[in-house]
């Protein structure tokens, strides 16, 4: 059986605008935040990815986004999907959700 989500669809809908707002104030006001760095997360590895950081400040966010950085944040949105997705399944095989059921 699959718990209700712990807040009306109302509030669930200004969460994401909630985290990006706070990631924003973090960044901007704490850019030495070591969350920032770019961590690959593929079959659960911690290892630093190769490729550096861009700093974010209050003059630049929603400036220009290069080809290439939108092609890495793609691909890091992919990782972070399919470890989700992946997470999810885990938790449904551990109380024995029949996920045809659903």
């Amino acid at each position: 059986m699959v718990a209700a989500p712990e807040y009306d669809i109302h509030t669930q809908a200004k969460i994401p605008y909630a985290l990006a707002a706070l990631h924003n104030f973090i960044r901007i006001h704490d850019p030495d935040d070591n969350a920032t760095t770019s961590y690959d997360h593929a079959e659960g590895s911690h290892s630093r990815d190769t490729q550096s950081s861009h700093e974010i400040n209050a003059e630049n966010l929603g400036g220009n986004i290069s080809q290439a950085e939108r092609t890495r944040a793609s691909e890091r949105r992919d990782i972070i999907a399919k470890a989700m997705w992946e997470d999810y399944q885990n938790v449904l095989a551990e109380r024995e959700v029949d996920v045809t059921e659903l």
